[in-house]
């Protein structure tokens, strides 16, 4: 089963982004998750951009969600909301097959007590409007980020990695009904 994981921040010092990779490491054989790269690179989404004029990069960058099994986004809270990086390429898939139907996994990382539960909250709307899956039962807001990474940025914390294994297993276990 291969899973893509996109991270909503472009920091290079992203508890996002370092959930993504502990993922990544914690995940079962059978599920290959591969964390996407930054953002920071996809060109500010046009409209008036056909198809055909679709910059490498971008069309890159949907192929990969548009074949993947699944998708986890993590994203920070910014302004009660979600990143600008990350809403100019989830605008790129908009009119784009890429999403309709995939399951996705939103996941939050915050060092707030709310876990950034009002991005978790904006996901949810904006992939509900690209018809997305969005698998509520696998996805995670995580609070006081700050206790669960060390100052290397490598998750520590037991109960954050057990709902990651429980989030992996409602993630397949969505993704075998889809396929059934």
């Amino acid at each position: 089963m291969d899973i893509v994981a996109l991270s909503g921040s472009v920091s290079n010092k992203s508890y996002n982004t370092a959930l993504l990779n502990a993922i990544s490491q914690l995940s079962p054989d059978h599920i290959n998750v591969t964390v996407l790269e930054s953002l920071q690179n996809i060109p500010t989404f046009s409209p008036d951009i056909e198809d055909q004029l679709m910059p490498e990069l971008v069309a890159s960058f949907i192929d990969k969600i548009r074949r993947a099994d699944g998708l986890i986004i993590c994203a920070p809270e910014y302004a009660h909301g979600i990143s600008g990086v990350l809403k100019n390429a989830l605008d790129w898939m908009v009119s784009s097959d890429a999403l309709v139907l995939k399951p996705v996994v939103i996941m939050t990382v915050s060092t707030s007590g709310l876990g950034g539960v009002r991005a978790f909250s904006s996901l949810v709307q904006i992939l509900s409007a690209m018809n997305s899956h969005v698998v509520i039962d696998a996805s995670l807001c995580i609070p006081y980020a700050k206790l669960k990474f060390d100052d290397s940025l490598n998750l520590v914390d037991e109960i954050t990695i057990k709902a990651i294994d429980v989030s992996l297993l409602s993630l397949e276990r969505t993704i075998d009904q889809r396929n059934a």
